[in-house]
């Protein structure tokens, strides 16, 4: 039985050691976790191949599909690495992969997404520039299920962390692509790196998407695997923020893989906001437990971002079909306990505690409004 997210708040940690030892040097261990998706895995593990950088191993964990992905993958041969677990969630087959990484370095890839043929190369020759870089990341261009551009550049739109930092104060080290990378397409000349400590950044959101980063294997071996308590959303962000808190954090400042969205099996379907909040207040606590690193923020805006975290999720348990109602009360009462002026937290608690007929009503009446509001806009 897989955890409830809802239920693991205050929980401790289910962190497994992985990535013992130096590893291969060189080779990258490319980690692809697979549940059902036999319609469209062969694309990502094609753009893998396709990589100009050629030392690397493919590693598929397969999360107890019922579909025929064994056999569809057995046409690779050799080239793939075919590991079966019953279905146990993201985290664990991840931490699958982690254990049968044989590689210096670690990246991970979905199975629905596809690499854009420099990503591993331009990415390894940042890595190069500096040993203390863990952790390297690059942009994404966001295209619908048809391969139709949404987006050139879809990391900041995607994750608002960005808009809420001063970019240069966490990457304060920059350079060019071509100046670090022999052979350097010309199509990437003018690209920018930018590294830095970005541990106290990442407390205000996910700064990395998981199919375009790439690790040292080492720094990952200080972190540990994915903690397993994030059965179904934020291990990844929960993950990359204790990497982060073992080196630098280096983006290449250019798409490198083409990101599928707008499909109803994704994580970031709108009923997954649920757990997705959820997962996000559970990792600002972790990190704000004593013993940790600690956060260079001003005082004001760590409890500002964990008093949009409790609001996130109580809003988010009071709309959603897999909501609780009894911990939105129990975020917002929080709310008001951090801040006892939050006059949305109060008129919204005050709302949730009346009687089940006048709450439904209220409930409706909101959504009815809601929806007024989204017909005029």
């Amino acid at each position: 039985m897989k955890p409830d997210p809802a239920k693991l708040l205050g929980r401790p940690p289910m962190i497994p050691a992985v990535c013992a030892g130096p590893g291969i040097p060189g080779l990258v261990s490319v980690l692809i976790p697979t549940y059902n998706r036999a319609y469209i895995i062969c694309g990502a593990i094609d753009s893998v191949l396709a990589q100009t950088y050629k030392n690397f191993e493919v590693i598929v964990v397969d999360d107890g599909s019922t579909d025929n992905t064994r056999e569809l993958l057995a046409r690779y041969g050799d080239a793939v690495r075919y590991i079966y677990q019953p279905n146990a969630g993201l985290a664990a087959a991840r931490n699958t992969g982690l254990a049968a990484a044989r590689g210096e370095f670690v990246a991970l890839q979905d199975s629905d997404d596809l690499w854009l043929p420099w990503k591993l190369e331009g990415q390894m020759a940042v890595m190069a520039v500096d040993e203390r870089i863990g952790l390297c990341w690059t942009d994404l261009t966001a295209v619908n299920p048809s391969g139709q551009v949404i987006r050139e550049r879809n990391l900041r739109p995607a994750y608002s962390v960005y808009q809420r930092i001063r970019f240069e104060d966490h990457f304060n080290t920059s350079g060019m692509l071509r100046d670090v990378w022999n052979g350097c397409p010309e199509a990437l000349r003018d690209t920018r790196y930018h590294f830095g400590d970005i541990y106290s950044a990442m407390f205000l959101g996910n700064l990395v998407h998981p199919p375009v980063s790439l690790m040292r294997r080492s720094h990952i071996a200080k972190a540990g695997g994915l903690d397993a308590c994030y059965a179904r959303t934020c291990e990844d962000y929960e993950f990359f923020w204790r990497v982060s808190a073992h080196g630098l954090g280096a983006l290449v400042d250019a798409p490198g893989m083409l990101y599928r969205v707008e499909a109803g099996d994704q994580l970031t379907h709108p009923e997954m906001m649920v757990f997705l909040a959820r997962g996000n207040l559970q990792a600002v606590r972790d990190r704000m437990k004593p013993g940790g690193k600690e956060i260079r923020l001003p005082e004001a805006v760590i409890r500002d971002h964990l008093l949009d975290a409790y609001q996130w999720l109580a809003n988010e348990e009071l709309q959603s079909k897999n909501g609780r109602w009894s911990s939105a009360v129990a975020c917002l009462a929080r709310v008001l306990v951090l801040k006892p002026s939050a006059k949305t937290a109060f008129r919204l608690l005050t709302v949730v505690l009346l009687p089940g007929p006048l709450w439904k009503l209220a409930s409706d009446l909101r959504q009815r409004l809601k929806r007024q509001t989204l017909a005029r806009a």
